[in-house]
């Protein structure tokens, strides 16, 4: 029994798709072009002889000789891939076993293989295609709903075809936001300072930004109201309807044409849910504009340095992965980070408004300079006396007072949530505010991390020197633990809280709980 549309990552059959995996080239293109000749003769005739396939594979553009014996393996072969099906037509005239051969066999693509081919050509094709932020998306979406709505009055014979339209809907705005995304995620990962792709990206972000709003003011309601009168005419209602005018050849198949039908039309009503993915995609536009931002600061200081951070480093990676020995990669390391005493050949003018000198220590170098602290820059401005250097002493005392702050919060939580071994969620009602989202927000992760050998997850806290380890209880239990906010009923899960510091011990949390 094929498994739910949801898990075809489950069904895909190995021996299908092994044509297209072949080491050899020349093996690959050839099977590859008879599949392609093959999938444009479907549409001239039911079947097609070597001859014909033969000179299809030179209108797709394989210019290599092939002879009848070697196009026949590759038939052989794609027939034993279940791709390719042989048809004998024993009625026909012959002239002796050549003839039989010759004139009593054609070949055509069986079902499997012409979903196959087109799914291979559809992710080639796409996979070289330009990205795109169509303005009218909403509009389209507007118009495939309204005319489901108004065919199963009027002309029920059009719902098929509307129904497929559905399909191209989903598949375009899934495409629209895994582009709107990809650009989020180049402008994070790739070199910043390349002006081509930086552009690219910076642009295909701003379009997005400036089209989402204007779609949500004038599309998004209309397409929710669209909806929402679909949904009052039934889904499945609406499908069972058009099954009696798609043309289905075995009335078997009537069941799952309407599932798939109506799982169609419920994913398109989910993307335009309150939490759908059209609402979180026009939620991230506050992000699209932090990431540009941060993007434009990174490319402004990568210009002001001459390189790319991200650049220097990939640079360095690959020059400590051609050293012959790990002596040579800690001397190029070495060499990058400034690991020994560096030789300086300017040494500081007797002229100078020294403030402080102290000889920096220069190793074995004969060359020794001179560390001073000036009172004012080095060199003036163009115009106007030269500025003071700003005592950074207060700032300085600031950070190092905020970061001694920080470290004791994290040490007090981490008191706070310390268990002495597994407890319940329950052992920890009744903590104060900041160390419940800690803990709650380091339970969510490990049980997301749950492995499903050893039985647990386990996750850093942020805001807390601890790892927290999560063990699913019983299965379908509920546990409520009040907390000074409220009540939260959650999953009955078995909690273990380690200290990552030495020193640290269970505190007055357990106490709160008794």
């Amino acid at each position: 029994m094929p498994n739910p549309p949801r898990l075809w990552w489950q069904d895909i059959d190995p021996v299908v798709w092994r044509c297209f995996g072949q080491s050899e080239d020349l093996a690959r293109e050839r099977n590859t072009a008879v599949l392609a000749a093959l999938e444009e003769l479907a549409t001239r005739a039911p079947m097609s002889t070597l001859a014909e396939i033969s000179a299809q594979m030179r209108e797709v553009g394989f210019r290599d000789q092939a002879s009848d014996l070697e196009l026949r393996d590759v038939l052989d072969y794609l027939t034993g891939a279940l791709l390719v099906e042989p048809f004998r037509d024993y009625a026909a005239l012959n002239a002796g076993l050549d003839a039989v051969v010759r004139r009593q066999e054609a070949w055509a693509l069986t079902k499997i293989g012409r979903a196959v081919v087109a799914a291979v050509r559809t992710a080639v094709v796409d996979s070289r295609r330009a990205l795109q932020l169509p303005s009218r998306l909403l509009d389209s979406v507007e118009r495939t709903v309204r005319d489901l709505t108004e065919h199963v009055i009027s002309d029920a014979g059009l719902l098929p075809s509307d129904l497929d339209d559905v399909r191209t809907r989903l598949e375009e705005m899934q495409r629209v936001t895994a582009d709107f995304y990809a650009a989020l995620a180049q402008m994070v990962q790739s070199d910043v300072t390349d002006d081509l792709l930086f552009g690219e990206n910076r642009d295909r972000v701003i379009e997005a930004l400036r089209q989402f709003p204007r779609e949500y003011g004038r599309a998004l309601r209309r397409v929710e109201a669209a909806l929402t009168d679909l949904e009052s005419c039934g889904h499945r209602t609406l499908v069972e309807t058009a099954v009696g005018h798609a043309g289905l050849l075995d009335a078997r198949d009537q069941q799952d044409w309407i599932d798939e039908r109506v799982r169609r039309l419920a994913d398109l009503a989910a993307w335009f849910a309150p939490t759908g993915s059209v609402q979180r995609l026009i939620s991230s536009a506050a992000g699209a504009v932090h990431t540009l931002l941060v993007a434009i600061d990174r490319r402004y200081t990568a210009l002001r340095r001459g390189s790319d951070l991200a650049a220097d480093f990939r640079e360095l990676a690959y020059s400590l992965f051609a050293q012959p020995d790990d002596d040579s990669a800690r001397r190029v390391y070495a060499a990058a980070f400034g690991h020994w005493p560096a030789v300086h050949a300017v040494v500081g003018t007797a002229g100078e408004d020294v403030a402080h000198a102290t000889v920096a220590a220069g190793g074995t170098s004969r060359h020794q300079v001179e560390v001073v602290l000036r009172e004012h820059e080095r060199a003036g401005r163009v115009s106007g006396r030269p500025r003071k250097v700003p005592d950074a002493g207060a700032a300085r005392a600031a950070a190092l007072k905020k970061a001694a702050a920080t470290a004791e919060n994290r040490r007090r939580f981490a008191a706070l949530l310390v268990t002495d071994g597994e407890v319940p969620l329950a052992h920890f009602a009744g903590l104060e505010t900041t160390a419940m989202v800690i803990l709650l927000g380091a339970v969510e992760v490990a049980r997301n991390a749950i492995d499903a050998v050893t039985g647990y997850g386990e996750a850093h806290a942020e805001g807390a020197s601890v790892v927290v380890r999560v063990r699913l209880g019983h299965p379908g239990a509920r546990t409520a633990i009040r907390f000074a906010e409220g009540v939260l009923v959650a999953p009955d899960l078995l909690v273990t809280v380690t200290a990552t510091e030495a020193g640290q011990q269970p505190a007055v949390a357990a106490e709160g709980a008794a």
